[in-house]
């Protein structure tokens, strides 16, 4: 048994330290991935094992999915990026590199797999299905923020590989559509074997979230809105259930809500974002409530609610959701500040620490998205049925208005109280401004007067690399 820790040990230092970082200018930096190291069929899992805990660290990211959106405003200490003040550029920009890495990792254990005879096929079967959606993962990511990337299907193996150019989004989508279908092909099982890593379910959250996105903001349209419509519910037959208490998601490690997290802890690793939200003693101490104040020592206290983001809690002061959302700091009678109250870690005998799960998806996440599409497509009635299952949790009013606008306006509300402090919201907000339902150049306050574009700037080192490369078209 410690043989096997230790090795998986190494596998993920071997991941993350020789991690073909490097794998679109070609430098092949190690041989821990080639030829010598396949000796078994037990040899895959740890390497999966490795490749999920790559992917945990790019799904541990505000800038990407929070930072740039209405929801935050900035604590005691600068802790926001130029993404929060829509200051892209190329200089400054997030880098592409380490999601390669991971893409890499992810086809080397596929053309690695084929030549393998396992004693389980349903193992076999099972591995490379949670490959295929770890790949189409990273892919649907990079793609959300990059648009067109480069597509790159084998792993790099020696110095003669060619540099690759661009690919359209629409090859990157159809890359992701095939990687989810081969998937669920593969997946022995229709339920979970464990949530802390992909399962049909988590694979059908996925395909949901990509047909909203390609539906929405790709012109995909109602085929892909009916998509994503016809995922969610395979979901729902799946078991997940909403809990009866809201704050019990957080508490509660792969609770009945959850569909797919990200396993984290004090030994392993623990959230940086998650830790920007603490506060620290040294500055709030003296709070009238300091005992009930997410506090750690070395707690970044930048992350903070927004009036925006007050604002949408404000609309129904009833809101069950509200007290394990977000509190406030009160000082001498009066709040100062209001922090976040969710994913705020374990206390500890001599700290706190952000170890909490990170909540990929959840049920009612889907049945929100579930909503956003019937109402796209103009199901109006439908689309309020989905909205109110999660406001009734919630304990505010059934939504009743009938008009198309504004039940597309509220669903957009409802999921930024729903999955505030989730990394969905810049997500949601580029959805609703191609079809319409805000414009984010006046509904974001660091967007107003700005011509920033939705998709980021290739970062100058990565250009400087690869010559087959173009910059992002508005930079």
């Amino acid at each position: 048994m410690k043989s096997k820790i230790l090795k998986y040990i190494l596998i993920v230092f071997a991941l993350n330290l020789f991690s073909c970082e490097d794998m679109l200018d070609v430098k092949v930096r190690s041989s821990i991935t080639g030829q010598n190291f396949w000796q078994s069929e037990n040899d895959f899992a740890p390497y999966l094992f490795g490749i999920y805990a790559r992917f945990r660290s790019h799904m541990d990211n505000m800038s990407f999915g929070e930072d740039r959106s209405e929801m935050w405003k900035q604590g005691y200490n600068a802790r926001f990026s130029p993404y929060w003040a829509h200051s892209i550029t190329p200089g400054n920009t997030g880098d592409w590199t380490t999601y390669y890495g991971t893409i890499g990792h992810c086809n080397l254990l596929l053309e690695k797999i084929e030549l393998w005879e396992f004693s389980s096929i349903a193992t076999k079967n099972r591995i490379m299905a949670e490959t295929y959606a770890l790949r189409a993962a990273t892919y649907f990511y990079i793609a959300k923020i990059w648009g067109d990337v480069p597509l790159v299907l084998k792993p790099v193996v020696d110095e003669n590989e060619p540099l690759y150019p661009r690919s359209s989004v629409a090859d990157i989508f159809a890359q992701i559509n095939t990687d989810i279908n081969k998937a669920l092909e593969l997946f022995p099982e229709d339920g979970f074997v464990d949530k802390y890593r992909f399962s049909k379910p988590a694979v059908y959250a996925l395909l949901a979230d990509v047909k909203m996105w390609s539906g929405k903001v790709l012109g995909g349209g109602a085929t892909d809105l009916n998509a994503a419509i016809n995922a969610i519910a395979e979901i729902e037959k799946s078991g997940v259930a909403l809990l009866t208490t809201y704050g019990n998601i957080f508490d509660s490690r792969k609770n009945n809500e959850i569909i797919l997290s990200v396993y984290l802890n004090r030994a392993e690793y623990t959230s940086g974002p998650y830790n920007n939200a603490f506060l620290r003693f040294d500055t709030s101490a003296g709070a009238d409530n300091a005992s009930e104040l997410p506090m750690a020592l070395a707690g970044q206290q930048a992350y903070c609610l927004s009036p925006e983001a007050l604002a949408l809690f404000q609309q129904y002061p009833e809101d069950k959701r509200i007290s394990r959302t977000y509190i406030p700091e009160i000082m001498n009678g009066v709040p100062k500040n209001y922090w976040p109250n969710k994913f705020i870690g374990t206390k500890y005998s001599d700290d706190r620490i952000a170890d909490s799960d990170i909540i990929i998806y959840r049920l009612s996440d889907m049945l929100l998205l579930k909503a956003e599409a019937y109402a796209a497509l103009n199901r109006v009635e439908d689309a309020l049925t989905y909205l109110n299952k999660v406001r009734e949790r919630a304990g505010i009013p059934l939504f009743t208005e009938t008009d198309k606008a504004l039940v597309e306006k509220e669903i957009l509300d409802e999921r930024g109280r729903e999955l505030y402090h989730e990394i969905k919201r810049w997500w949601d907000l580029v959805r609703a401004h191609k079809s319409g339902v805000v414009d984010i150049y006046q509904y974001i306050p660091n967007l107003k007067g700005k011509t920033t574009p939705i998709y980021w700037a290739v970062h100058t080192n990565v250009l400087a690399k690869n010559s087959e490369l173009v910059q992002t078209e508005g930079y």
